[in-house]
């Protein structure tokens, strides 16, 4: 019985290592593919039950944005991988990552299943959903393990100390004494993110509406999501330029003819 636990915790292991490299990536290819091949339903015939769950959803996505946010903002992120690999060259335990072990897979997690409810897809919730729980359940495991031969005994106390997803709200003020948010830092690495998220809430009701009430009736909501993603792309262009020139999202010391040395800054993964 032991070795067949192993082996599963070993192939788990090595299917979190595989994703941990498409990770980024994962979300916006399977969002795509259920706007492709699923369909909306009117959640047991009842048009208020499913904008309940519609707008439930849509809540959890700006809930997990906004907790990617604090993560970022609040403390460094050392464990953005290397070559696509689990990769970190100092155990990170304060900010959010001190109230809990992995923020940012919480986050995610909350950004999935809300835009998955959002879809309003029987289909979708029961293909999807559990399908991104497991595939960051394993992204976890592959982290935990190199962690754990990377930092031994440190990462084991930082384990018995901080909860895996359930935030120690105990640990709060000890976990952000000192600190300093840092909102800039924060925008800049996950401008795409935001990006993302608004083109996926201006398109949605037009998908329910295709899908739902016909073409007819989403030829009008249609002009309306089109003028707003470009107006969203062109936001999301400028904002780019604007950053690739440091010239916004970055303090006054970094921007180009500041007498201060540039100081380099730490790879943040976008998810």
């Amino acid at each position: 019985m032991t070795g067949i636990l192993a082996a599963v915790c070993s192939w788990n292991i090595a299917v979190g290592n595989f994703f941990f490299r498409y990770r980024n990536a994962l979300f916006p290819v399977l969002f795509l593919l259920t706007a492709l091949t699923l369909r909306p339903k009117v959640l047991f015939a009842s048009p208020a039950l499913q904008r309940l769950i519609i707008t439930l959803g849509l809540m959890a996505a700006v809930l997990g944005e906004s907790l990617r946010l604090m993560t970022i903002g609040w403390e460094y992120i050392h464990r953005g991988g290397k070559d696509g690999k689990v990769y970190a060259h100092r155990l990170v335990k304060g900010g959010m990552y001190g109230i809990t072990r992995n923020p940012m897979y919480v986050a995610n997690a909350s950004i999935a299943i809300g835009m998955t409810l959002a879809t309003s897809s029987p289909v979708a919730y029961a293909l999807i959903i559990p399908f991104f729980l497991f595939i960051y359940q394993a992204i976890i495991a592959a982290e935990e393990n190199f962690l754990r031969n990377k930092f031994g005994a440190e990462y084991e106390a930082y384990c018995a100390k901080v909860n895996r997803f359930i935030p120690s709200l105990r640990l709060i003020n000890e976990s952000f004494s000192g600190m300093r948010y840092d909102w800039r830092l924060a925008l800049r690495h996950d401008l795409g993110t935001i990006t993302g998220l608004a083109i996926g809430f201006t398109v949605l009701p037009l998908w329910h509406t295709y899908f739902l009430k016909g073409p007819g009736a989403a030829r009008i909501a249609a002009m309306k999501a089109l003028v707003i993603c470009s107006l969203i792309g062109l936001l999301y262009a400028l904002l780019l330029y604007l950053k690739k020139r440091r010239l916004l999202f970055f303090a006054s010391v970094d921007r180009p003819g500041a007498k201060t040395k540039l100081r380099r800054e730490p790879e943040v993964p976008e998810a």
